[in-house]
């Protein structure tokens, strides 16, 4: 398990929903973890990050943001 930054953010879902989540941002995870899948397609604004509550890959949308976006350092374990 290594540290890596966390980000804490509420977002509203595309079905109206407001979601809270905790992620490590996909650019910051090494290669050899993320493996060579395909990439949803993301509309501008949306980022692929790992959910570390969910334990999986979610698209996190900056667009719909509710208030601040925190920052952290965390043990995380992607399995």
């Amino acid at each position: 398990m290594n540290q890596y930054t966390t980000y804490t953010g509420t977002f509203t879902k595309r079905n109206g929903q407001s979601r809270t989540m905790t992620f490590v941002k996909g650019a910051d995870i090494p290669q050899s973890i993320r493996g060579t899948g395909h990439a949803p397609r993301l509309s501008k604004g949306e980022e692929v990050v790992y959910d570390v509550n969910a334990k999986g890959w979610r698209v996190f949308n900056h667009n719909t943001v509710q208030g601040t976006i925190s920052e952290s350092k965390q043990s995380v374990s992607f399995s």
